[in-house]
């Protein structure tokens, strides 16, 4: 009887974990090394694109996509999950380098009309930090790329954290909730 009682209490308990918030049909990216990550869905895959100490990318993609074809416009969601830190005096201004977590040029696209703002820029915070979250089209020999981009700026480490999520407008219309989702689980190792 006791045994019962115990294997009883065993399976309730196991029933009750999985009843409550933890998801097993998610792929984690990004790591402690990275200092950051997210979660997207299960079947999506994920690997470590750049390891270098002052700017780390993990890259993710949905079914269709492949490691090649990140943040291109195409048909396949994909993204990255970086931590950048300033290597150049006009990077030390971290608003700089949160602007610019991804793309390099996008102020200089921005100005010259090659990327065009459609969603914020809006305040946001990840992990106690303050961030922002914005969505633009950006131009590219191959079509227009539609990005969401969050970012923030530990001012203490004077590090930069963001995830980067984008496919041609259509894709990434068509694949609105599962972006903002990723987005939204973007967060900072504490």
């Amino acid at each position: 009887m006791k045994v019962r009682t115990a294997l009883c209490a065993v399976i309730a308990s196991v029933l009750f974990a999985s009843c409550g918030g933890v998801s097993v049909g998610s792929t984690y990216v990004g790591n402690a090394d990275l200092g950051a990550f997210t979660k997207a869905p299960s079947e999506w895959k994920s690997e470590v694109v750049q390891s270098q100490p002052e700017f780390t990318m993990h890259g993710f993609w949905a079914p269709g996509g492949s490691k090649a074809t990140l943040l291109e416009p195409n048909s396949a969601v994909s993204g990255v999950v970086i931590r950048r830190l300033p290597t150049t005096e006009e990077q030390t201004d971290l608003d700089y380098l949160g602007r610019t977590v991804a793309f390099t040029d996008l102020e200089q696209a921005l100005e010259e009309g090659y990327a065009v703002l459609s969603e914020g820029p809006t305040d946001t915070r990840v992990s106690k930090l303050s961030g922002e979250r914005l969505i633009f089209d950006l131009q590219t020999d191959s079509g227009t790329l539609r990005v969401l981009q969050v970012s923030v700026a530990n001012r203490v480490k004077g590090e930069v954290y963001g995830v980067v999520i984008g496919c041609s407008v259509k894709c990434f219309n068509d694949n609105r909730a599962t972006i903002d989702s990723i987005a939204k689980d973007f967060r900072l190792n504490q």
